[in-house]
């Protein structure tokens, strides 16, 4: 008897995943405009937005005029409201070098540019000023005198106090300790290839997927084997294991290789466009790579699989949803995969509880009824010692942050009081031992040219950029 190979069948819906996908990539494409054209170069202050007061224009006119009379530095502003599709890196770029701020030879300008409906600042430098104003000290003054100023809606004194340090900084002063050092983020420029790692993980997962066996064929090729084995013992035969050949369509190293081919073609584009910063994404793309082909070679035959990825896919576009319609920018990659981990993990801890909740019942209702009535109360009485402490401690900022500490490891160990309260400890249900771990303005009188343009000056692509 000949048993024929299983058929191919079509391959896993795959039409719910990739409009899950374009959930999350269409609204930062919807949001994206187009190139903005470069303004006119005739004043130390560009404002295309419109957002400054007179006065503040009038402060930081003064301000660059007097800077370039005593350094020959050149300070310029440009506020604009979009920088373009291609990113307020690249834009700041492009005004550097068509206006060629500071003096030919020197290099000695800077320019901030900010894009006010993209909520993005840049702090550009010319090659004579990367030794005065290096990318880590114009990333402190962005973070830590620019964005907190922004945040709060003040433009004029957010720009104020940014071009306030950069002239300290050209006069060869110290950079001042800041109040705020602002928020600790990935560099600006990865945000660009967050559409080169998700097409990587895409591609990982489609091989993956190329190279596993569906559910029909190996449900076909199990029948196969039992039909070969019940005609060899009908003829007396005595057969050790399969008879069958498994026929594959790809040798057994292909997917390991198109794997490599992925990662090394990856990281050869982020070597290309971010030199300098490739080594961190050997890791991303070395360990998500893989794991993205792993889940595509599952995608077929685990059900609960696909429920998964399709519920971090709408979290992740409900995620860049809430951003886009509260006015901040599309969320990096990265931050998708935070938002994603928080909620798996609450996910996890609520179905935890929940099926020890369930098991409690299904033992005992009395059981469940006073235990319950018990941790009600408890919860009840942590739950106005927390309001308590927080109306006490409002005046004070060392208290609330008391509070807050206090709260979250009394949300801690509440938590846990369920867990264990609801858990048997009765074989069966699994329970076991379980623990707790815990500007100062310048007024001086110079003569102030009555034109302004840039003296011929270039930029190497110094600086440093944020958003707010």
């Amino acid at each position: 008897m000949e048993i024929q190979p299983a058929s191919r069948v079509c391959p896993g819906p795959w039409w719910p995943l990739l409009l899950a996908v374009l959930c999350i990539l269409l609204p930062p494409l919807a949001a994206a405009q187009a190139a903005s054209p470069i303004p006119a170069l005739a004043d130390p202050v560009v404002d295309s937005a419109g957002v400054l007061s007179a006065g503040t224009a009038g402060q930081l006119r003064q301000q660059a005029y007097d800077l370039q009379a005593r350094k020959g530095a050149q300070l310029q502003v440009l506020l604009v409201d979009h920088a373009g599709d291609e990113g307020i890196e690249a834009y700041a770029q492009r005004v550097f070098d068509q206006w060629a701020l500071g003096r030919a030879g020197i290099d000695d300008g800077v320019l901030m540019v900010v894009a006010v409906k993209d909520r993005r600042v840049r702090i550009q430098t010319g090659y004579g000023l990367e030794g005065a104003i290096p990318d880590a000290y114009a990333r402190r003054i962005i973070d830590g005198a620019v964005l907190p100023r922004f945040r709060q809606g003040d433009i004029d004194q957010g720009v104020l106090d940014g071009t306030a340090l950069l002239v300290t900084l050209i006069e060869g002063e110290p950079l001042p300790p800041l109040e705020a050092e602002g928020r600790n983020v990935l560099p600006s420029d990865w945000r660009r290839i967050d559409t080169l790692v998700l097409a990587a993980l895409l591609a990982g997962a489609g091989i993956g997927v190329l190279f596993s066996p569906t559910t029909a064929q190996a449900d076909a090729q199990q029948q196969a084997e039992r039909a070969q084995q019940r005609h060899n013992r009908r003829r007396g035969r005595q057969v050790a294991g399969a008879t069958t050949t498994r026929h594959r369509r790809w040798p057994w190293w292909w997917r390991p290789l198109a794997t490599v081919l992925v990662i090394g073609g990856a990281l050869s584009v982020v070597a290309a466009w971010l030199p300098g910063q490739w080594v961190a994404f050997v890791f991303i793309l070395g360990i998500g790579v893989p794991v993205a082909t792993l889940l595509g070679w599952l995608w077929r035959r685990v059900r609960g699989l696909r429920i998964g990825v399709y519920a971090m896919l709408a979290t992740s576009a409900v995620f860049a949803g809430v951003m886009l319609a509260s006015g901040q920018p599309a969320p990096a990659l990265v931050l998708h995969a935070v938002v994603n981990l928080a909620v798996g993990i609450a996910v996890m801890l609520v179905a935890f509880l929940v099926g020890a909740c369930r098991a409690r019942w299904r033992q005992s209702r009395r059981s469940f009824a006073v235990r319950a009535s018990v941790l009600g109360l408890l919860t009840a009485g942590y739950a106005l010692l927390v309001l308590h402490l927080s109306t006490a401690a409002a005046s004070a900022e060392e208290g609330r942050t008391l509070a807050l500490i206090l709260s979250v490891v009394g949300s801690f160990f509440l938590y846990f009081a369920w867990v264990l309260g609801m858990s048997s400890l009765q074989k069966g249900y699994g329970g076991g031992r379980s623990g707790s771990s815990g500007s100062s303005g310048r007024s001086s009188t110079s003569s102030s040219s009555s034109s302004w343009s840039g003296g011929g000056g270039s930029s190497g692509g110094g600086g440093a950029s944020g958003s707010w």
